[in-house]
């Protein structure tokens, strides 16, 4: 079967012309999954210091997750700034979530266990409206105090909730579980977008966009601790060729495929 694909892509890359290597980093992180181990600890977690100076105002936050265990409050994202720790917390239900310390309403059934969900959080300031999506639907929404912007110079965490700046955590609120795609939007994305990207599914080719502030190879890069690891997503070559039926053949779907199921050295060859 291998040697059928490479046949295969080296036909598409004589039929597209392609003639020069070609750089694209629209699918960092393609196929790579953060697994947090089912036995939880304190110890396991993801920690990043983003700039978020410009998403204080408007953003988006959107990616897929796996819960093992919804034992108790599971929180799979967190961001603390100054003495203000619940600024940003999702979790295995829609009525933990929190912004900027408030409470979202919404259905409070722990989200199913060991399947994917995907799910956004969208806020506008211009708009006071605070939207949260669970595969593809609103369950919940809630306006805003006036003026209300994302604090700055704060600590994101995927994994645990924090009790001070970067730390406190506690095992009875930490995430076993699966992460994946996940990325922050510099602008609040319309209910028709959300809906898009889940109908997409989570092995769609990846959109180059200006919006994104954080993408996955962002989170994949940060410093880990305990025994969080990469493992597939279980994408494969075929999932990403069924989102170009009908569309042009170009290099850099060539050069996409090459890079994240054949580590280049198909592209390699041909450069010999």
């Amino acid at each position: 079967m291998k040697n059928f694909i490479v046949i295969v892509l080296f036909f598409l890359l004589i039929v597209s012309g392609w003639t020069s290597p070609y750089r694209d980093d629209r699918g960092r992180g393609f196929n790579k999954v953060l697994q947090f181990p089912k036995e939880v600890s304190t110890e396991n977690y993801v920690i990043l210091r983003p700039d978020f100076t410009e998403i204080q105002e408007e953003f988006s936050i959107c990616g897929w997750v796996k819960f093992y265990r919804t034992d108790g409050d599971r929180y799979w994202f967190s961001y603390a700034a100054g003495s203000r720790y619940n600024e940003l917390i999702f979790g295995d239900r829609a009525n933990i979530q929190h912004f900027l310390a408030d409470t979202m309403p919404g259905p409070g059934d722990n989200y199913a266990r060991y399947i994917w969900h995907h799910t956004c959080f969208t806020y506008s300031s211009a708009s006071r409206l605070e939207e949260l999506y669970l595969n593809g639907k609103k369950i919940a929404e809630k306006e805003a105090r006036a003026n209300s912007k994302l604090p700055v110079n704060g600590v994101l965490v995927l994994g645990q909730e924090q009790d001070s700046l970067g730390g406190g955590f506690d095992i009875h609120q930490s995430f076993g579980g699966e992460i994946y795609r996940l990325e922050i939007f510099e602008r609040k994305l319309s209910t028709n977008e959300v809906t898009e990207k889940y109908q997409a599914g989570m092995c769609e080719y990846p959109a180059r966009s200006a919006d994104v502030l954080l993408d996955w190879g962002d989170f994949l890069d940060a410093e880990r601790s305990g025994e969080v690891k990469e493992i597939p997503a279980g994408c494969s070559m075929w999932d990403v060729l069924e989102s170009f039926v009908g569309q042009e053949i170009t290099p850099n779907l060539i050069e996409f495929l090459d890079k994240y199921f054949y580590g280049g050295t198909f592209m390699d060859i041909l450069r010999i």
